[in-house]
């Protein structure tokens, strides 16, 4: 268990578990998921194995499927777990430009989408303009000294912008097979 970057998100309203006993969160990331589908299969909006939502491709994908379940299950940690996530280990190399520009796409444009199916379109703007328009700033910042860097916030920009038009996740990297 890495508690500088632990792989779950604690309501903030808890007291801090004491990390040894199993303890409730409000989502895990998904490599660390463990569900019991007997159970969830009860719960009609799980029957038909319909767990993530299709129209996220990368990112909070996990984030609303926990926030679903939460509705239902409790959701927990158990500490003495171990669990060896490799990260990104399965990508090539010569295609980390390409990942790292749908990676910035895709994460304000989940980042949206999440917030707007949860919480309202106003909440999802809101809470993504900020990342937006410092993604604007640093597309002028960048234009002319650093094509990789301009590269990357214009992806989120554009990333922001299908959101907002309520285009579905399209983008994926250029790698040839």
């Amino acid at each position: 268990m890495n508690l500088k970057n632990p792989n779950y998100i604690i309501n903030k309203k808890s007291e801090l578990p004491n990390f040894i006993d199993p303890f409730k969160v409000e989502s895990v990331d998904g490599f660390a998921m463990i569900l019991n589908l007997r159970k969830l299969k009860k719960v009609d909006q799980f029957k038909d194995n319909n767990f993530f939502d299709e129209n996220i491709f990368l990112y909070l994908e996990n984030d609303d499927l926990c926030k679903r379940i939460r509705k239902y299950e409790n959701i927990f940690i158990v500490p003495k777990s171990k669990i060896n996530h490799l990260g990104a280990s399965g990508v090539n190399k010569k295609y980390s430009e390409q990942i790292e520009l749908s990676r910035n796409w895709h994460w304000i444009w989940s980042k949206f989408y999440f917030n707007k199916k949860h919480y309202g379109f106003i909440k999802a703007f809101f809470e993504c303009f900020p990342s937006f328009l410092s993604a604007i700033l640093k597309v002028l910042f960048y234009f002319l000294i650093n094509s990789k860097k301009k590269g990357i916030y214009l992806h989120r920009v554009l990333g922001f912008l299908n959101a907002l038009l309520g285009k579905k996740s399209y983008h994926r990297p250029k790698i040839d097979n």
